[in-house]
């Protein structure tokens, strides 16, 4: 085959995973309740995470208090045999004026277990500053900062402020004051976590241009909107924050620093949470978050918010939570249809969900006028019958049907010839392919056009390639579409990407 498949990220737990991106891939432990530190950095390790941030607010297993000097030896033994950093420490006090002297008290004792857990490189210290209103509080959050900001400078440790949605301090151009006021740069940074941030008509550009230079660490996690109500869940959950495109502006930006992974009170204190399920999610979601900051060429075809540049029959298709779903309303077969390009030659990648019916992907098609069009379509279906290469609407009684209408299964390669006659290489065991795409979960789909093959990839595995030299019916160029089956089709696109060849 001319190219080859995308390594799948669910198959590297347990092992360091590669990917192009100059920064380490990072989980923080406050989302493992109930687990010794060294639980959760065995945890942490096992999952292939290159670093951790370590919860050390007071009362968490990793607070200075809770953690003896020999007990200190021996995490920092754990760290170095698992080949794991630690990057992070959770633990800044929330400033008070009355409690002043506890709290730098407090700050000596995490600088102190910062340079013991790492005293090679010490982890740097965040967190947020408390509730209120900015303008009432910026000259104590000023004033308490300045004292912790001489001792950490003095230890050799960094200080992180983090912007949270909820609290005075909720703007980078909150921290960025903080900053600048204590002339702090060397010594104090920012988290940036763009949580914090969405739904708050803030551009994503923008932001992340502001915070870029005062930035220390980046925290990702997911938030959706719901009644007014912003709800957290895990980094790559959704997609209403376009990770990929933030971590790439930071890092063609320059940032260097942890790429962490947050779970949030509002996932790990829900009935029936699962810390390990949640890990691995992490672990998988942010390397494929980093894979697609490490893209290069491909450009966004579905903006997230709204099918602007799409056309799609009324009622049949909206969007929910950054993803374009078949709403299962419309009885017949039809085609979401992007209006922009008609793309030729091209690599097609694409995260989709299947629950209920038929639907599929559609490439280099005609336009046949409302809502359909006439073509190359990948299956999205049951697992069974994933990895089929079909022709899109056409005709039963067409002369060529037979070897266009089904133009590849899975695990095969199929070559078309000029005058319509086809062979067929059955190359893996169809059962071994399928079994690589799930049900009812994400997956990861890219589509490879190039001259007259088409290659179709799921998960990071070749389903079916299609060479078409058909002097009559084959298409160098036409349409994407995605297809509603109609009959009550649930199934949902995200993360739409197109890079020209």
């Amino acid at each position: 085959l001319s190219a080859a498949g995308l390594a799948s990220p669910s198959l590297l737990c347990g092992a360091k995973a590669e990917n192009n991106i100059p920064n380490l891939i990072s989980h923080g432990t406050y989302g493992l309740p109930g687990y010794s530190l060294e639980d959760a950095i065995q945890l942490v390790a096992e999952m292939g995470f290159d670093s951790i941030e370590i919860a050390a607010m007071a009362g968490y297993h990793g607070a200075p208090d809770q953690v003896s000097k020999a007990q200190r030896g021996e995490v920092r033994s754990l760290l170095n045999d698992s080949n794991v950093k630690l990057g992070a420490l959770m633990g800044l006090p929330i400033p008070s004026a009355a409690k002043q002297t506890d709290n730098s008290a407090w700050i000596e004792q995490m600088l102190e277990l910062a340079n013991d857990l790492s005293p090679d490189e010490a982890p740097l210290i965040q967190g947020v500053l408390g509730g209120g209103k900015w303008e009432d509080k910026k000259a104590l959050f000023r004033d308490c900062l300045g004292p912790w900001v001489e001792l950490a400078s003095k230890a050799g440790v960094k200080l992180a402020i983090k912007p949270h949605r909820g609290n005075a301090t909720s703007l980078p151009d909150h921290a960025i004051w903080l900053i600048e006021q204590l002339d702090a740069a060397g010594t104090l940074t920012m988290v940036y976590d763009h949580s914090h941030f969405a739904f708050r008509d803030l551009p994503v550009r923008e932001t992340v241009a502001k915070a870029l230079p005062h930035t220390g660490y980046l925290v990702m996690k997911d938030a959706v909107q719901r009644e007014g109500k912003v709800k957290f869940d895990l980094p790559g959950t959704y997609a209403t924050i376009p990770h990929a495109a933030i971590l790439k502006q930071f890092i063609e930006g320059g940032y260097r620093g942890e790429i962490c992974s947050e779970v949030s009170s509002h996932v790990w204190k829900a009935e029936g949470y699962d810390a390990k399920e949640a890990t691995k999610t992490c672990f998988v979601n942010l390397h494929r978050i980093t894979d697609q900051a490490s893209e290069k060429g491909f450009t966004s075809i579905f903006n997230g918010s709204d099918l602007n540049g799409w056309d799609s029959k009324p009622g049949a298709w909206e969007v929910r939570d950054g993803e374009i779903w078949c709403t299962g309303a419309d009885k017949n077969k039809n085609w979401l249809i992007w209006r922009e390009q008609q793309p030729a030659d091209f690599v097609f990648r694409l995260e989709f969900r299947w629950d209920n019916g038929n639907s599929g992907v559609q490439v280099r098609s005609d336009d046949l006028g409302e809502w359909q069009v006439f073509g190359y379509q990948a299956e999205v279906a049951s697992q069974e019958k994933m990895g089929l290469w079909h022709h899109s609407l056409l005709d039963r009684d067409h002369p060529k049907r037979e070897a266009r209408h089904l133009m590849a299964t899975a695990g095969q390669v199929a070559t078309i010839v000029p005058d319509g006659s086809k062979t067929v290489k059955q190359v893996m065991d169809p059962a071994e392919v399928q079994a690589h795409f799930r049900e009812h979960e994400w997956n990861t789909m890219e589509i490879i056009a190039r001259g007259p093959e088409v290659i179709h990839n799921v998960n990071g595995v070749m389903f079916a390639t299609v060479i078409d030299q058909d002097e009559e019916m084959s298409r160098s160029k036409g349409f994407v579409a995605l297809q509603d089956h109609g009959k009550g089709c649930v199934v949902a696109f995200r993360n739409l990407r197109l890079k020209r060849l």
